[in-house]
């Protein structure tokens, strides 16, 4: 708490004053990440394959925004790991996430039902393993190398605006 205060300028004083502990100060981070990130979606007037793969590439850890959104979702795994709360409000973000990205599957024709959710869990589990290999080897995995494990991923769509 007195790194975080250090470097936001204010006293641990002030900073617990908004937040108790550190548990309360990462649950508001990941929260306010993914709100954040949720807000600034793709145009849903592109083909349903654009939608698809520009959402996808939203994931990706290809500037800073998105580098610091997967450092706080790695922190907060790690906490998740031993807190159930925590780890429940992990599994819904994985959850919603999961659902959107099996709605857009379907959109794009690619399958539907439990294929479109299977389909959508290859992908995350692709954008998952590129995402923390780039945010620790970022000069094995440099933003094109991404984008290209992401596009041999998405092969099946027909077209990539």
């Amino acid at each position: 708490m007195r790194e975080v205060a250090a470097e936001a300028g204010w006293t641990t004083g002030a900073l617990t004053h908004y937040f108790r502990d550190k548990r309360e100060l990462l649950e508001f981070t990941l929260e306010a990440s993914l709100a954040r990130r949720g807000a600034a979606r793709p145009n849903r007037d592109l083909p349903p394959e654009a939608v698809l793969r520009a959402s996808l590439v939203r994931v990706l850890p290809l500037d800073d925004d998105a580098r610091l959104h997967w450092t706080v979702t790695v922190a907060f795994c790690a906490q998740a790991a031993g807190d159930q709360e925590l780890a429940q409000m992990q599994r819904d973000a994985y959850r919603n996430f999961r659902g959107s990205v099996t709605a857009m599957v379907q959109r794009a024709g690619r399958a539907s039902g439990t294929a479109a959710a299977a389909e959508a869990e290859r992908l995350i589990a692709v954008l998952d393993g590129v995402a923390i290999q780039a945010l620790f080897d970022p000069d094995s995995w440099p933003p094109e190398r991404q984008l290209a494990a992401l596009d041999e991923a998405l092969a099946w769509v027909p077209s990539r605006a």
